[in-house]
């Protein structure tokens, strides 16, 4: 089914490859639209770099455009929690997610940031995820901007003071587990599109850290992504006591994919653009849900080899067809990852 809906998918003719500092014809020749617009782009796109650091670039390239006052966020590339929890954050400012290594600033996000100029650099992370050093070349690669790092003493405390920075009273939250990336990637898509926070937790138990902030909260309507080996029947049930409304709405599927497919489902129901990326590793999607949220538009998951029932039968709802932004090279998303059926 997915050959005959696409029948140029195994050579990929259909994708354009957008990629920005190593050089390409197709991106000089590419429009960049203003801050707040989508990719101006239909079909299959694909936006990848050398690396996760390149990519986040030209993601952000795809949607972001230098603006008076905007800002930028800059997370660790290295490990996933505190760029899932900044995503959503980013997305309330329409601000772009940035990607760096502890000890150095990787030269595409230094690039980038100097063609955004960004006013406000919101560096999300300990000193252990992004060092003094790298703070400091972060302000040198956007002269005149105000650099400020917003970090707890683990991922979790770090969530708490995302959301208390930038969602000082939230009407909701989505609530996901820490430990791991691709739930939190479909839920963060979910938490942007609705202006809330995405709150990470143990799956067994709240952190600290977590009931304190949910302790102070009450929300009118409340999400948890994940089935409930990754968020316990306990923990959902505190989540539904701080929610004045109906009970905490559960999302999960029988896998990462099938989840990321009904969170789809259930959050953007008529999307006319949705985000694919590797639920393999989560490099290149890390700098996904600001570019998603952009572009109204969920992130879907897909594994290596194949593409999924659940994936292809929301991306059918769609009669007029969607596009379709690939984040990552044809090593996180291959050619069989979009056309061979799972």
């Amino acid at each position: 089914m997915r050959l005959t809906r696409r029948s140029t998918l195994p050579a990929l003719a259909a994708a354009t490859l957008l990629v920005g500092f190593t050089g390409s014809a197709a991106q000089a020749a590419t429009p960049v639209p203003k801050v707040g617009t989508p990719f101006p782009y239909v079909g299959l796109v694909r936006a990848a770099g050398a690396d996760r650091y390149e990519t986040a670039a030209v993601i952000s390239q795809g949607s972001f455009q230098p603006s008076a006052g905007s800002s930028v966020f800059v997370t660790s590339g290295e490990a996933p929690a505190d760029a899932l929890t900044a995503g959503p954050a980013a997305a309330s400012l329409d601000a772009p997610l940035l990607l760096t290594r502890a000890g150095d600033l990787p030269a595409p996000t230094a690039a980038e940031l100097a063609r955004l100029k960004p006013t406000t650099v919101y560096v999300v992370g300990g000193t252990d995820r992004v060092s003094d050093a790298t703070l400091t070349a972060i302000g040198a690669a956007a002269p005149g901007s105000t650099v400020e790092r917003i970090a707890g003493a683990d991922r979790y405390a770090t969530a708490v003071a995302v959301a208390d920075a930038f969602f000082p009273n939230p009407e909701g939250v989505v609530l996901t587990r820490g430990d791991t990336f691709p739930d939190a990637l479909s839920g963060g898509a979910a938490a942007a599109s609705s202006g809330v926070p995405v709150m990470i937790t143990e799956p067994g138990q709240l952190p600290a850290p977590v009931a304190s902030w949910m302790a102070a909260h009450t929300f009118a309507a409340s999400l948890v992504v994940g089935g409930p080996d990754s968020v316990s029947p306990d923990v959902a049930t505190a989540l539904a006591a701080r929610t004045t409304g109906s009970a905490p709405t559960r999302i999960a599927g029988a896998d990462r994919y099938d989840t990321s497919s009904a969170v789809a489902a259930k959050v953007f129901p008529k999307a006319t653009t949705v985000v694919l990326a590797t639920g393999d590793n989560f490099p290149d999607a890390l700098a996904g849900v600001p570019a998603a949220a952009v572009n109204a538009a969920p992130i879907l998951l897909l594994p290596q080899t194949c593409f999924p029932a659940s994936t292809f039968d929301y991306l059918s709802t769609f009669t007029e067809g969607v596009s379709e932004i690939i984040l990552g090279g044809p090593t996180a998303v291959t050619p069989e990852a979009l056309s061979v059926d799972c």
